[in-house]
């Protein structure tokens, strides 16, 4: 049995979060919702929970990977083919049209789409596009339908979308937010690698999705964390004492599953090591073992440099100079730095004090967001001890 590092946690390989979604289900009986929080939480994993706990008590659900789409045709299109007619009209069939779950309320008037056939819908005026008749019958065909719509990437989707075309992805966000606030039976929740917030922040879009439940996920606590180690080594046939857990846990500072995960395996591997060249016969993880892991993962460029790698390819000047100072002067701190340390980093990139704080602070709403940063009462710093030492190995000027 192997280790979870990376790819999407199904089935057995899938590790707690009850308390999250049990707290999605209740949001999601009057609500469409937003999931936030930091890349590598396992937030494309709780859609994926989510999807399997849909089907089996009876909803039509899917989970719609946008990542790779970068205009609103395509993006209406690629729900259309999650949710094929045959295959709702087939299980609502099945199910005697008894579906379970969500409020259920039928929409009210009437339109006619050019070519199209008659939608009923509460629908603001949507404007002439290549995609408003295709928008107009996938809304008519979802919205009476106990259906959960799992937009996965929607953040990377909609940076690209209106990179491209911020007209035309204005208007689908519109349309959007129109189908949401309407009485209808279907449910959505969006969700994506980077955040949400500031890419709405930095476009004046903020209001755009207002309108749904956030739910912020967040690392481990402690406890699930020790829970998790366990259980993944046992997996592997290996013993982790409380002792070791509660060390591999400081080490990496961020409680995240990806980065547990991924300090288990590595220090597997670094005790297998150990064990084979001295003839061992234990299979117990020990403290050398953890160490030897943490200095393997920071001098591996492959675990980290998409962290680098978006920063340069999304954000604009003087953003990005901006970002890489900030990441670059708390690499290097041992206690993080106050946000009047940051602005006297800065001036040398802006003299005007007024323009650099307001960078300033979009900068740190990116940053926070997309988990590079925790921003404290008194102090910014690296939540990820893991990120803090590559980037101070790497990056740091």
């Amino acid at each position: 049995m192997t280790i979870p590092v990376g790819s999407i946690a199904r089935g057995d390989d899938f590790f707690d979060r009850e308390h999250e979604r049990r707290k999605l289900w209740s949001a999601l009986d009057s609500n469409h919702v937003v999931i936030s929080g930091p890349r590598r939480l396992g937030k494309s994993s709780v859609l994926e929970r989510m999807k399997e706990e849909a089907v089996a008590n009876g909803l039509v659900a899917d989970v719609v990977d946008v990542e790779g789409i970068d205009n609103p045709k395509d993006f209406i299109l690629e729900i259309s083919r999650a949710f094929p007619e045959a295959g709702i009209s087939g299980l609502m069939k099945k199910l005697g049209g008894k579906l379970r779950g969500l409020s259920k309320h039928r929409p009210k008037v009437t339109l006619s789409p050019s070519g199209g056939v008659p939608v009923t819908l509460e629908l603001q005026e949507l404007p002439e596009t290549p995609w408003r008749e295709d928008a107009l019958v996938l809304q008519h065909r979802l919205s009476d339908v106990q259906a959960l719509i799992l937009i996965d990437e929607f953040s990377v989707f909609l940076e690209k979308s209106l990179k491209r075309d911020r007209e035309g992805t204005e208007r689908l966000i519109g349309w959007l937010r129109s189908w949401r606030q309407q009485p209808v039976a279907c449910r959505f929740i969006f969700s994506g690698s980077i955040g949400l917030n500031s890419l709405l922040n930095r476009y004046r879009l903020s209001t755009s999705f207002n309108d749904c439940f956030e739910l912020l996920l967040g690392p481990f606590s402690i406890e699930k964390a020790f829970l998790m180690l366990q259980h993944f080594a046992d997996r592997k046939g290996w013993v982790i004492s409380q002792e070791m857990q509660h060390y591999l846990c400081k080490k990496i500072g961020w409680l995240t599953p990806y980065y547990l995960n991924l300090m288990l395996m590595e220090s597997i591997s670094a005790a297998q090591v150990r064990r084979d060249e001295g003839g061992y016969s234990d299979k117990e993880i020990l403290v050398g073992d953890i160490d030897g892991a943490f200095g393997q993962l920071i001098a591996r460029n492959s675990c980290f440099i998409h962290w680098y790698s978006r920063l340069e390819r999304d954000l604009p000047e003087p953003l990005l100079s901006y970002a890489l100072s900030i990441l670059g002067t708390i690499a290097v701190s041992e206690e993080g730095r106050t946000r009047e340390q940051l602005m006297a980093r800065l001036n040398a990139l802006e003299t005007d004090p007024n323009k650099r704080a307001m960078l300033l602070d979009e900068v740190l709403l990116v940053l926070e967001e997309d988990g590079y940063l925790a921003i404290g009462e008194e102090r910014i710093l690296f939540p990820s001890f893991l990120l803090k030492a590559y980037w101070r190995r790497n990056h740091a000027r």
